[in-house]
């Protein structure tokens, strides 16, 4: 298997571990949502991981045969992006500055606080009891997340993105995405997989 070859496969594992498979053993409580850029780091990890095994004679098939490596890489980047951020206060204000600018010039009326409220655009999802509540975005020790500000007691999601300002335009282009539906609404019961009989 050449490289380019081990990161295409490594793509769409990744692929298939985030979008079909994510029922697959939440991390940190709930879901983690990956941006592009942590979801092509973690393809390009996977493509070098497969590419080592290559040289020992270890298919990807066998890697599956005994272990997620996809789901692995996912895990360790999530624990990286999901964990142990430090910011200064500067930091801190640079990045949700960024993030509030970016949110409004995508059109989305924010609500600045401790967490940055966004309202849900018109035509898009609803979210909360009545359909009427805010999600809202935090960078905090923890790193990103999101949630819905109507539902006490409901944790919020992880969101694997760089703690920095180009990762908070990630962020706002995650969200703008799922207010509008163009991305799955990470609120929303996951689906419940029917079995043959």
């Amino acid at each position: 298997m050449s490289d380019t070859t081990a990161l295409d496969a490594a793509k769409i594992d990744i692929r298939r571990w985030t979008r079909e498979e994510q029922s697959a053993r939440p991390l940190y409580g709930s879901r983690v949502i990956y941006t592009p850029s942590v979801l092509a780091e973690a393809a390009e990890l996977l493509g070098k991981l497969y590419t080592a095994g290559q040289e020992h004679h270890i298919d990807r098939e066998d890697w599956a045969a005994v272990t997620s490596l996809p789901v692995g890489v996912l895990e360790v980047l999530a624990a990286r992006y999901c964990s142990r951020v430090e910011l200064t206060g500067a930091e801190r204000h640079a990045v949700r500055d960024t993030l509030i600018g970016e949110l409004s010039a995508r059109g989305l009326t924010v609500r600045p606080g401790q967490r940055v409220a966004v309202e849900p655009l018109p035509g898009g999802p609803r979210f909360g009891h009545r359909g009427q509540a805010l999600v809202s975005l935090a960078l905090t020790s923890g790193g990103w997340d999101i949630r819905v500000d109507e539902i006490a007691g409901a944790g919020p999601h992880p969101i694997a993105a760089p703690a920095t300002e180009d990762g908070a335009r990630e962020v706002a282009e995650l969200v703008h995405k799922i207010l509008s539906g163009a991305a799955p609404n990470p609120f929303a019961a996951p689906a419940v997989k029917e079995t043959s009989a």
